[in-house]
């Protein structure tokens, strides 16, 4: 007799969370059949390289180095009185704030100039410039695909829906043929999800209807089935484990920390760009009023030739020629100085990427921070161990060390045979009315099981065991990789530590020079107004030391 609706039974969920426990405790707990450990050779190899690189700094006393130089300045003998009047008459205390005039830019008008300091340049160029811009968008894009990598997991939804009419002959007896004719309709729903053991599982809700109209009398006729069915199909040996269904995952993981890391190295080049970018263009600032100071100062000892010439005192025709082609090749040193400085002041726009100071802007940048002076504190030690800590291209060069580990598991993986286990519970109520077959499923009086087996592996494993021994080779590449990265940023920061170091001493050095060089000179102008000396050697001479003197200044800005 039918029987009254009822919810699902005890027996029911105790017949399929016992089979899906089952197959959860043999797949589950492990990532892979077989034991597997981390390779300690590349752990100590990568370990070793950097302790290698640090070891005599360890050893060594790790305290903090202050620099230190031997003044130079006081060595001259200069009296204090002397020494102040040459600060103020060279070097950058003897210029003004920006270049005298220059030529008209581009568009023949008067060339016009903002003053920007060296903040301003830093936090416009990280701001605005188009490559950080670039970079930004790269660790979102990734993060999609790690989503998308992500979203193999989730559930997935499923229905199926079929109509059949059968209407057709058969074998009959002696009277003539029978026929067959059926209506049915099949509709089923279900959700199905991967799992993280290589597995898929799978719980399918079915339902048939079946009219029986060739004239016999099946019972019951209409018949309504209703089938509850859960697989589980769970590979034991090929694909098997989290190290292999999570691989693509965690190399998306890894492609995403590589682009922040990549964009974390474009933030530092922009920086780098922008301070070296500016004070390039506080030297070329320095060089054109250098250049214009000594195209003034040529030009007046070239007048005075011209006007002894004039008045017929003792000049020779290739002595006036003589000063009139330094004063040509000055002149045409102020033209390349202009040039330089328009050209790195365009390029500085072009790096800040400023809306309100554009690279079509006929508008000349000009600086306006002075470089320091100071005595710099380090420890070698720090430095290269923050260097190796820090430094993008060393992560970087660890994220492909992983990723070559990752796609080693995977072809280690992918040498063993196909093993897969089926595993299946079907629950299934048959009546005349759709909901007592639905009632009748859930007594689980009609439950079948099905467990099987599938195996499969190709003869000579060839191709997987290449494959394998490829990817061994490639994690061996990107270990000296590693290495070699390593030691190139340990370089870059040496060299960056002995051109600070070096350019500390050079300041004072060429300082000295510079001072020397302006004694040099003053001692021959004192002459000049003493002795009344306008010889032309004697002016041949002041316009070579005006070009030693122009020459130590620019050294001493350089340094």
């Amino acid at each position: 007799m039918p029987t009254a609706r009822r919810d699902v039974t005890p027996r029911l969920l105790s017949a399929a969370s016992g089979l899906a426990a089952a197959v959860w405790l043999a797949t589950g707990g492990c990532s892979t059949p077989m034991t597997y450990s981390p390779d300690d050779d590349l752990r100590r190899s990568v370990l070793e390289s950097a302790r290698r690189e640090l070891a005599e700094s360890r050893r060594e006393n790790p305290a903090v180095t202050t620099l230190d130089r031997t003044p130079r300045v006081q060595t001259l003998g200069l009296k204090p009185e002397i020494y102040e009047q040459l600060e103020q008459t060279s070097g950058r205390a003897a210029y003004g704030v920006q270049p005298t005039a220059v030529a008209p830019d581009l568009m023949g008008r008067p060339q016009q100039a903002v003053k920007v300091s060296l903040e301003r340049v830093v936090l416009t160029s990280v701001r605005n410039n188009m490559a950080v811009q670039f970079a930004q968008l790269q660790p979102a894009i990734d993060e999609q695909r790690l989503v998308a990598a992500q979203s193999a997991f989730d559930w997935t939804l499923f229905s199926n829906v079929q109509w059949t009419r059968t209407d057709e002959p058969t074998v009959g007896s002696f009277v003539g043929p029978g026929q067959n004719r059926e209506q049915e309709v099949l509709a089923s729903v279900g959700v199905r999800r991967r799992m993280t053991s290589g597995g898929q599982i799978q719980l399918q809700q079915g339902a048939n209807f079946t009219d029986n109209q060739t004239g016999s009398f099946p019972v019951p006729n209409p018949a309504n089935q209703a089938r509850l069915t859960l697989q589980v199909d769970q590979p034991l040996l090929r694909n098997f484990g989290s190290d292999v269904a999570l691989a693509d995952v965690r190399i998306q993981t890894n492609t995403q920390r590589d682009s922040i890391q990549e964009l974390k190295a474009a933030l530092l080049q922009t920086v780098r760009d922008a301070e070296e970018g500016y004070w390039q263009l506080v030297r070329a600032t320095g060089e054109l009023q250098i250049a214009q100071r000594l195209l003034n100062l040529g030009v007046e000892v070239r007048d005075v030739l011209k006007t002894r010439r004039e008045a017929n005192v003792d000049v020779k025709p290739s002595q006036f020629s003589d000063a009139v082609a330094t004063v040509e090749n000055r002149r045409a040193q102020v033209i390349r100085a202009e040039n330089a400085l328009r050209q790195l002041s365009d390029r500085l726009k072009q790096l800040m990427n400023d809306p309100d100071l554009t690279v079509g802007s006929e508008v000349m940048l000009l600086p306006v921070d002075n470089p320091l002076d100071a005595p710099m504190s380090f420890s070698l030690l720090e430095i290269m161990s923050t260097a190796i800590a820090n430094r993008p291209e060393v992560q970087r060069a660890l994220l492909a060390i992983d990723n070559t580990s990752i796609r080693q598991t995977l072809a280690d993986n992918a040498r063993l045979p196909t093993l897969d286990l089926r595993a299946q519970a079907n629950f299934t109520g048959l009546d005349n009315n759709m909901d007592e077959a639905f009632n009748r499923m859930t007594d689980t009086n009609f439950v079948t099981f099905v467990v099987g087996l599938a195996f499969e592996m190709p003869v000579g494993n060839r191709g997987p065991e290449a494959v394998f021994r490829r990817t061994r080779l490639e994690r061996m590449q990107s270990v000296i990789a590693y290495r070699d990265v390593v030691t190139r940023v340990l370089l870059e920061v040496k060299a960056a530590l002995r051109n600070v170091v070096s350019a500390y001493t050079l300041i004072e050095q060429t300082r000295a020079a510079r001072i020397a060089a302006a004694e040099n000179l003053r001692t021959l102008l004192v002459e000049e107004k003493t002795t009344g000396g306008l010889t032309p050697e004697f002016l041949d001479l002041k316009l070579r030391r005006q070009d030693a003197l122009a020459a130590a200044e620019q050294q001493e800005l350089a340094s």
